[in-house]
């Protein structure tokens, strides 16, 4: 699942629902939740608080082997050079582990 489909579900859940009353639900901003429902990518305070309310695992959406990924601005990298880097540090961080294996440590 991506970062982007979290407005769909949050759409969905939210059905009738209005904009406060779903947002004090959550225990975000109105404002925060009107931002949610348009794309724009949330902290991860404020994801990990719709995920729960979604009954979602956050790792759902920001997920990469043991890493977290979250934007809180528009302004920020791409999500495909975040993952890019996230497996690059993934594979130094095993790299790492072996060479201290290796080593006996």
């Amino acid at each position: 699942m991506k970062i982007e489909d979290l407005a769909g579900l949050v759409q969905k859940k939210k059905g009738s629902m209005g904009v406060r009353a779903t947002a004090a639900e959550i225990g975000i901003s109105p404002t925060t939740l009107s931002r949610i429902e348009r794309g724009h990518v949330p902290d991860m305070g404020t994801l990990e608080k719709v995920c729960a309310w979604l009954e979602e695992d956050m790792a759902k959406f920001t997920g990469i082997g043991g890493l977290q990924i979250a934007f809180k601005k528009n302004q920020a990298i791409s999500p495909d050079t975040a993952k890019s880097l996230a497996v690059l540090i993934e594979l130094a961080s095993k790299q790492f582990v072996e060479k201290i294996e290796a080593e006996g440590h």
